[in-house]
């Protein structure tokens, strides 16, 4: 796993991170996040293992998420699905250099909705693993103060979801879900859920989609 570059990192909340109650692994937090008028905070779904020892090693380091960004999504040396269909969505490419890569993520924010490794990519969140994820998003959101959050998948959405969710255009067989969370001082986040991008995912649809709602910038 490649550690992350602090250079494209925002590290000044990561204190104020430490103290959030059941956030094991820090948020990706771009250099640039907090300088851009419309603040994005890709909310994945869970890390999954490999089972090796390495692998579960680095799971228990703060830094993980982190690494697994610069690794997937800025590196990008080798072929991983749900990061690779996320940057053809997002950007419309996923065949960018390092550099061009590097530049998109330090104006994003991301982090894994559940605070738990799943032992592989069949396994599923629990109900219980889903409510405590509700419980940090609530809090890392008065931190992180986005204005726009894509969650990928629907398991968040679908489950103890705190917020009126409601369906919206379809891509395929699949209905978008659109909530909208209230933030301090009278702030309000605009909140997408996508089909997971891990398999069959039709991303030039779901592109469409996003910026027809106006969750791309």
């Amino acid at each position: 796993m490649k550690k992350a570059n602090d250079d494209l990192l925002f590290l000044d909340e990561d204190n104020q991170l430490e103290e959030v109650t059941e956030l094991k692994w820090l948020p990706w937090i771009g250099k640039e996040y907090f300088n851009t008028e419309h603040r994005l905070l890709i909310v994945g779904e869970s890390h999954y293992l490999t089972g090796k020892e390495k692998n579960q090693l680095e799971a228990e380091q703060p830094d993980f998420t982190r690494n697994v960004v610069q690794t997937f999504c800025i590196n990008n040396k080798k072929p991983q699905p749900t990061f690779d269909n996320l940057a053809r969505c997002m950007f419309g490419n996923q065949k960018m250099t390092v550099d061009e890569r590097a530049d998109k993520w330090k104006y994003l924010a991301f982090y894994n909705f559940v605070q738990r490794p799943m032992e592989n990519n069949k396994k599923r969140p629990t109900k219980s693993n889903l409510q405590k994820g509700w419980n940090v998003f609530l809090e890392l959101i008065k931190i992180l103060k986005p204005t726009h959050c894509i969650f990928i998948g629907f398991a968040a959405a679908d489950c103890n979801n705190p917020y009126k969710c409601k369906r919206g255009e379809k891509v395929g067989r699949y209905a978008a879900r659109l909530f909208e969370v209230e933030l301090e001082e009278n702030d309000t986040c605009r909140c997408v859920a996508i089909k997971h991008t891990s398999q069959y995912f039709s991303w030039e649809k779901w592109r469409k989609l996003l910026k027809t709602q106006d969750f791309l910038f």
